[in-house]
């Protein structure tokens, strides 16, 4: 097997075989797939750090494309609705990445500890970036995979070391687009806190007076700052999370598409079906049974 670099190398032995792996050190995830993805899977990611160290993953969010590979490493400030297919793996050379979930409590201590300037206005709003991974992040996150088979060091050094990148990251060419969803008071911060809303809540009947509320925003305000984070409208950003949630509990989870649209709050089924195509270009039944043909 050909191995390409350091982080690499560590990964293999961590993850031997393919698999998904919540780690001892919190917020921290392991990823192997071992081919190439032939059609795009939804997803939507908690605020993270995505770091692939092998292989190639490209993230769709509406009309734009984001690619992450060994030279560039992928940010989500808030939870969005994405499309990702990984596009260069093998078993040979297997896709390997980690996932580190952004602690927010960690995010705000490092930038009071950290910030001595005031508040910048950023002209790209949205709530995702690729950025080049540095040299000091590499560095920091190849100590925290060799915490990983020594307990002690994993609760204790892992914690130091988390924050740590994090650190680097805030330091990096793009920390500043993650400090404005940090910012208390600021329109990112206060979009970012619906969007955590809606999340929690989006089977339900969702106003979007009522969500301008939350934001302390007029309704025009809210939705032209909602959209410079999420490049999509709140009805449609509300729309495509139910859809995308839909699509995985009949994918995954094996639903009927009845019960996956009553349960993100759809109550009629040909809307659901209608709405779905349009979205994902096929409809619900299809693709479930293309998903359980190709699996």
């Amino acid at each position: 097997m050909l191995i390409k670099n350091e982080l690499a190398k560590q990964l293999t032995v961590l993850l031997p075989t393919p698999d998904i792996v919540d780690t001892k050190i919190k917020n921290l995830t392991l990823i192997r797939v071992d081919g190439v993805m032939s059609e795009r899977a939804p997803v939507i990611y908690n605020p993270c750090i995505y770091i692939v160290v092998q292989g190639k993953k490209t993230a769709y969010l509406s009309n734009e494309v984001y690619s992450y590979d060994a030279l560039n490493y992928l940010v989500l400030s808030v939870p969005l609705p994405l499309e990702c297919q990984i596009i260069e793996a093998t078993r040979e050379q297997p896709y390997l990445a980690v996932r580190i979930d952004i602690d927010m409590v960690v995010l705000n201590e490092l930038i009071q500890e950290t910030d001595k300037q005031p508040y910048l206005k950023m002209e790209n709003n949205r709530g995702i970036f690729a950025t080049s991974l540095e040299d000091e992040i590499r560095s920091t996150l190849s100590r925290i995979l060799s915490y990983l088979d020594k307990p002690s060091d994993a609760a204790v050094l892992g914690k130091l070391a988390m924050k740590e990148l994090l650190f680097y990251v805030l330091q990096g060419e793009q920390g500043k687009q993650l400090k404005t969803f940090a910012y208390r008071d600021r329109h990112n911060f206060k979009i970012a806190r619906v969007i955590n809303f809606i999340q929690g809540h989006y089977s339900q009947t969702l106003e979007i007076a009522d969500l301008a509320e939350k934001a302390n925003m007029s309704q025009s305000s809210f939705h032209q700052h909602f959209k410079a984070v999420t490049n999509s409208t709140p009805i449609q950003y509300i729309k495509t999370i139910r859809l995308h949630a839909a699509r995985r509990n009949m994918l995954y989870d094996h639903q009927s598409a009845s019960d996956a649209a009553y349960q993100v709050g759809y109550t009629s089924p040909s809307q659901f079906s209608r709405e779905y195509r349009r979205l994902f270009g096929i409809t619900p039944s299809s693709d479930a049974k293309e998903f359980a043909m190709s699996a």
